[in-house]
């Protein structure tokens, strides 16, 4: 059956209002009966006002501009709420069950305009995950992966923020808040072990862990 928009088309705008639910958006009627409800950009950026006329195919340009519209509403909020990478953008829009083509569209006009930027995205996710949680280089670059930010990307921001950063000092506070638990165990290799592991759960590569052990291992027994 066809739609009921379309049995009043082509037609002549009667009248546009605001809606009572929703001041930012408005109503348009044709021959006094409703046809679609648009948002103020749509309304401006196809110019409409009481008398133009509608046709089956600027009804479809309003659909379409109304579905964009919608799609760039949601995730400028998601923006609004916390820093988020391009996938992870991508993959609640979808979940919304936004149009693909849509969303791809919308999302480079985000990283076009400023508002999307994978590479400070980055950045700032490992500066305070580095800084706030502690964590190493290794769980970073994991948690930068499932967030669709890639390895060169994810590697830069790394070396950026870990470059001036005392590793040393940072394992130091590490084993020394868990000081307690590590010196239950009466074993030397199995308690060397239990360092070794805690620090390597937090993220920290194997290499940078071992050049400092011994001096860890020392700073516990003290």
């Amino acid at each position: 059956m066809p739609d009921e928009s379309d049995q009043q088309l082509p037609g002549a705008i009667s009248s546009i209002s605001v809606q009572k639910k929703n001041k930012e958006r408005y109503s348009i009627f044709i021959d006094e009966e409703f046809l679609i409800g648009v948002s103020e950009q749509t309304l401006l950026k196809f110019n409409l006002a009481k008398g133009d006329t509608v046709t089956h195919a600027l009804l479809r340009k309003i659909e379409r501009e109304e579905g964009r519209f919608a799609v760039k509403s949601y995730l400028m909020k998601r923006l609004g709420s916390r820093d988020h990478s391009r996938k992870e953008l991508f993959t609640k829009a979808i979940r919304k069950e936004y149009p693909q083509n849509i969303i791809e569209n919308v999302l480079d006009e985000l990283e076009e305009k400023g508002y999307l930027n994978d590479v400070a995205f980055a950045e700032k996710f490992t500066k305070d995950k580095s800084h706030l949680n502690k964590w190493g280089p290794n769980k970073i670059k994991a948690h930068l992966y499932k967030k669709g930010i890639s390895g060169d990307v994810a590697e830069q921001s790394i070396q950026k923020v870990f470059e001036d950063k005392n590793l040393k000092e940072l394992f130091l506070h590490l084993v020394l808040k868990r000081k307690r638990r590590f010196l239950r165990e009466e074993n030397p290799y199995k308690r060397k072990k239990k360092v070794v592991d805690h620090l390597a759960r937090k993220g920290y590569r194997a290499s940078n862990i071992y050049t400092h052990i011994d001096e860890l291992m020392k700073a516990i027994e003290q």
